[in-house]
């Protein structure tokens, strides 16, 4: 592989092997394959991504991830592999040891977390495409909030709340066509410059210190977009895929 490549795009796929909420989300079947091979088949078929490796603590998924065309050239230390381990922290072990370790450097680096299963090629490839064009810092995908943060409340104590932001009433009642169009991320692709991931501990992008920082969206089909966090969640979006295949 040329190191050198001004269009090198890396895949990171991180993959704890404990999950709290879903113990061995990772690995479990999903439409008849491991969780994990979701991500790493996407990204297989996507036209920008020119290498995908996957950072896990697990023997076990890493072997799983070799077999379905992923590369696992460290194992995920401890120190970043716990419960309240922040995923940019892997992030930046995985940019670092790829450097330290191979001299291998990519120009962005496209984070896809195997929980959001159902993102495909093309919507990694629309990130990167923008990135590639735009020059900008990062691209995620996205939806439109389910409830518009205009309407959010800060719980002051056990029965006590107050309105998170200093708004009018009449702005804060407004009919959701009204309100400013909001999105969220949805972790399908969190693409960055490598640089950035290098240089910083933790995303550049608020407004505070990083007002300046060219942050782009893709927007994702709320089909595509489903999270998984718990046994229910999984459930169902393999009732979705069943039912997509009976069609």
């Amino acid at each position: 592989m040329n190191k050198q490549k001004s269009n090198e795009v890396l895949a990171l796929i991180p993959a704890r092997g404990g999950s709290k909420g879903l113990p061995g989300k990772n690995i479990r079947e999903l439409d008849g394959i491991p969780l994990i091979a979701h991500s790493i088949i996407a990204a297989r078929n996507s036209e920008t991504i020119t290498r995908i490796v996957v950072a896990t603590d697990s023997q076990e998924i890493a072997s799983i991830a070799r077999e379905f065309g992923a590369e696992t050239p460290f194992m995920r230390p401890a120190e970043v592999s716990t419960d309240t381990s922040h995923a940019f922290q892997i992030y930046k072990y995985a940019a670092n040891w790829l450097l330290e370790n191979e001299g291998y450097r990519s120009v962005i680096q496209c984070n896809l977390l195997p929980t959001t299963p159902l993102r495909n090629s093309e919507d990694i490839d629309k990130c990167i495409n923008l990135m590639l064009s735009s020059s900008c810092d990062w691209c995620f995908t996205v939806n439109e909030m389910e409830h518009h943060p205009y309407r959010a409340m800060k719980v002051l104590d056990d029965t006590k709340m107050r309105a998170w932001f200093d708004i009018p009433r009449e702005t804060l009642w407004s009919n959701r066509q009204e309100l400013p169009y909001a999105v969220r991320f949805n972790g399908g692709v969190m693409a960055g410059r490598t640089e950035h991931i290098l240089s910083f501990d933790e995303y550049n992008i608020d407004n505070l210190a990083f007002a300046d920082t060219d942050v782009r969206y893709v927007k994702m089909p709320t089909n595509r977009s489903f999270d998984i966090d718990t046994i229910e969640d999984f459930e169902f979006i393999n009732f979705l895929l069943s039912k997509q295949k009976q069609k």
